[in-house]
C-alpha cells in the first residue's frame, strides 16, 4: 500500500509539472549550439543567445524553443556599433529586438525585429563558421 501511494505522489507531481509548464510538449525543442552565415554568426545556450553581425552583436534573452513545424520568437536586445574605437564612458545603442525564425534540420532562416525596422533574412547553418565583414 505505501508503494501504490508513493508511486501515485510521484504521478501526480509530475502530471502538475506538466501542466503548469515544468516541461516542453512532445512538438516543442530547446535550440543550442553555434549557427554561422554570411554577414551573421549565432551561439546558443539553455539560457538565451549572442548574435554577432557584421557591425552589430545583441543577446538573446530566453532560450530558443522551436514548435513541430521548426519556428521561434524570442526576446532579446540589439547593439548597433560603429566604426572606429569605442570611446571610454560611451553609452551602447542597445534597443529590443525580437528574434523570428524557422529551422529546418542544421539550416536556419533568422529575421530579427528592430523597431520598425527588419533586419535580414540571414541563412545560418549549424556548426559553420560565420562569415561576417566588420564596420571600419
Amino acid at each position: 500500500m505505501r508503494y501504490v501511494r508513493s508511486v501515485l505522489a510521484v504521478s501526480l507531481a509530475a502530471a502538475c509539472a506538466c501542466t503548469m509548464g515544468g516541461a516542453l510538449s512532445s512538438e516543442e525543442t530547446v535550440l543550442g549550439g553555434s549557427w554561422g552565415g554570411v554577414h551573421a554568426g549565432l551561439t546558443l545556450t539553455p539560457e538565451g543567445g549572442a548574435i554577432d553581425y557584421d557591425c552589430a552583436h545583441g543577446s538573446l534573452v530566453a532560450p530558443v524553443r522551436r514548435d513541430g513545424t521548426g519556428r521561434f520568437q524570442v526576446a532579446g536586445f540589439h547593439v548597433r556599433e560603429h566604426g572606429g574605437p569605442v570611446r571610454e564612458g560611451e553609452i551602447p545603442d542597445s534597443v529590443p529586438a525580437t528574434y523570428i525564425g524557422q529551422v529546418n534540420g542544421d539550416r536556419m532562416a533568422l529575421r530579427v525585429l528592430v523597431g520598425g525596422d527588419t533586419l535580414g533574412p540571414f541563412a545560418l547553418q549549424r556548426g559553420v563558421a560565420p562569415q561576417l565583414f566588420r564596420c571600419l
